[in-house]
């Protein structure tokens, strides 16, 4: 396959998504100071933004000091510039990646609390996009990636969605409760101790998603994996953790993850290479298992399938059609179950939780297709991994069940809480509860 074909169908979702992506021409310019890319939060915007942009477009160099990948990150130790063209290279190794200041005519993503126009800076659970400086502190902090890395991912969607010229912007919000505000002074940091098992149902761009950054904070949990599908080019884009390697050999998703997880650190594992329904360790599973079910997928009506069996904690987000990624919380006989947001349907249509509704005529008629926006399935993986490391604080949860990032036309963040439909299992539990 020659480069153009295959970079066509690495794109071919965001274009049925978007209509367009970015210029392949033009050169993006990662940039920061010093004094943040030697701290675990700046390192982990560089990380972030330099794995998407890989992934969206094949021109992108790194202006940021060579340093030591530092703890908690599970690659500390280890150059920061070899392990990003490393990265970079897995994901397009035909890409135009380099070590190199700017030029005229680039575009810079300027991560950091200074610089000239725009920046994108994060700090704990905080994080800021517009004009320098940040009014976030820089004051060392506790290990916490979520603030930065959700500043290095919104940065990147104004990019996409301004056509690479953002105009003047300024936003905070924070990832602990998900307001458009700064986290306030007491609030904890998030816990790393043992998070339990935790069961993906569905490996692909989400589920990935959540896999890459929960792991930029701690590999302290054990997983279950299912997945049917295998590795293709066109989810290279939007999972930060497949590779160009994964999808020329067709590797099962599970199988990939798998691979990921065992490289970073985290050696409990069992990949269910199949539909759920068909999987054995859900079959055989016992009552309490697991800890908390990462829903993300959406085929062979697998939400009333998991209804069914009386599932312990739900945590997942999905993305949309209106450029919008949408975190969910299902605790059992206390919010709607997870068949209210997506009711059982006796025409299962072929699409991922991961995708919004996009349509094409195939032979004169409309059918529906798997499309979403890079930026959105790695926020959706984001969220849903900032939330895993909430569970063990005291007073959780601290938002509504339901949450919207949008992206277009610029950030911003709804809390709506979920409604129970009509007929909804869980309801009817609840219910039959017994008394004390």
């Amino acid at each position: 396959m020659d480069r153009q074909k295959w970079l066509d169908k690495r794109d071919s979702r965001t274009l049925r998504y978007s209509n367009r992506r970015l210029d392949p021409k033009r050169w993006i310019i990662i940039s920061g100071d010093t004094d943040y890319a030697t701290t675990f939060e700046g390192q982990v915007a560089v990380l972030v933004s330099a794995n998407l942009l890989s992934r969206m477009t094949p021109s992108v160099a790194i202006s940021v000091p060579d340093t030591t990948l530092l703890a908690p990150l599970p690659w500390a130790g280890q150059p920061l510039h070899e392990f990003l063209l490393t990265q970079m290279r897995a994901a397009d190794p035909e890409g135009r990646f380099a070590i190199r200041p700017p030029m005229d005519g680039d575009v810079i993503l300027r991560l950091g609390p200074m610089g000239d126009g725009n920046v994108a800076h994060g700090r704990g659970w905080d994080a800021y996009l517009g004009p320098s400086p940040s009014p976030l502190s820089t004051n060392n902090s506790r290990p916490n990636p979520f603030g930065a890395a959700l500043s290095a991912v919104l940065a990147v969607a104004r990019h996409f969605a301004h056509d690479l010229e953002p105009p003047p912007f300024e936003f905070v919000c924070n990832a602990f409760n998900w307001r458009e505000a700064r986290a306030s002074a007491d609030t904890p940091p998030p816990a790393l101790d043992n998070i339990g098992k935790l069961w993906f149902v569905g490996a692909g761009s989400v589920g990935t998603a959540t896999i890459y950054f929960l792991t930029l904070a701690t590999r302290s949990f054990s997983a279950a994996l299912f997945d049917m599908d295998e590795v293709k080019i066109h989810n290279l884009d939007r999972s930060p953790v497949f590779s160009a390697e994964d999808a020329e050999h067709k590797i099962k998703k599970v199988l990939a993850a798998e691979s990921y997880l065992r490289a970073v650190g985290v050696d409990d594992i069992v990949s269910e290479p199949c539909a759920l329904d068909d999987a054995p360790l859900w079959r055989t599973r016992q009552s309490g298992t697991p800890d908390v079910l990462i829903s993300a997928a959406n085929e062979r009506n697998v939400r009333s399938i998991i209804e069914a069996g009386f599932p312990q904690l739900q945590l997942y987000a999905t993305t949309g059609k209106n450029w919008q990624t949408t975190l969910v919380r299902h605790v059992p006989l206390k919010d709607p179950c997870s068949t209210c947001l997506f009711p059982p349907q006796t025409v299962q249509p072929q699409t991922k939780c991961a995708t919004g509704e996009v349509t094409e005529q195939v032979d004169g008629k409309e059918v529906k297709v798997d499309a979403a926006l890079p930026f959105l399935s790695f926020a959706a993986g984001l969220m849903t991994a900032a939330e895993l490391t909430k569970l063990q604080l005291p007073r959780y949860p601290y938002s509504p069940n339901r949450v919207f990032l949008h992206t277009q036309p610029e950030p911003s963040l709804v809390a709506v809480a979920m409604s129970y439909r009509e007929g909804c299992a869980l309801r009817s539990r609840e219910r039959k509860r017994p008394r004390n």
